[in-house]
């Protein structure tokens, strides 16, 4: 016996081959308006529109809360996590984050990425140096921890276009007035 049609039905392709799966071993379907049979073709019209209504419900939902995202990013009120780098301040400005060693890791990917050309080939140095990358934890009982590990290429790619906020991106022709390597460490030991 299957429960709660609407959280089964909500990927069309997914609940039509439950329903073929029941009607072949006889197994009845129920929600809390009723008993169904799918082998019964009746019941499979009614639980075919059920998966049908199902999956429009989510899509309204999903479109309600993009809806409610834009409406909220338009009024200035929408506050999305920053990449590696960034942080909001109490006011809820965003300013380049205080740790040195974030810095220090966010300068080597600047240079890094500049000197290789792509960030596939930046996170694969990083990979192959053994360097941890680090990031800021969002939610949970940890939240704004500093947590390091091996890279990923989004968030290389997404700390590589932090540079349109750092002063870095104004001294592009000597990194080195904004990027010092000193306080950088691989967590396996000194960066030489």
């Amino acid at each position: 016996m299957g429960l709660e049609v609407s959280r089964l039905a909500r990927n069309s392709a997914d609940w039509h081959r439950l329903l073929e799966l029941c009607a072949l071993t006889s197994t009845l379907i129920l929600d809390e308006e009723g008993v169904y049979d799918p082998a019964s073709f009746n019941d499979r019209l009614l639980l075919s529109l059920k998966g049908t209504m199902s999956e429009a419900e989510l899509h309204f939902l999903k479109a309600r809360m993009r809806g409610g995202q834009l409406n909220k990013a338009s009024r200035g009120d929408l506050k999305i996590g920053p990449p590696v780098g960034l942080v909001y301040l109490h006011d809820g400005t965003l300013a380049l984050d205080p740790d040195a060693e974030v810095q220090a890791a966010l300068c080597m990917v600047f240079t890094t990425f500049e000197r290789l050309g792509s960030a596939t080939r930046t996170v694969k140095f990083f990979l192959d140096e053994g360097i941890l990358f680090p990031r800021r934890l969002r939610k949970g009982p940890h939240k704004g921890e500093l947590m390091w590990a091996p890279p990923r290429h989004a968030r290389i790619l997404l700390s590589s276009e932090v540079r349109i906020w750092t002063p870095w991106a104004k001294r592009r022709t000597d990194p080195s007035l904004f990027c010092g390597f000193v306080g950088l460490e691989r967590r396996s030991g000194l960066l030489q």
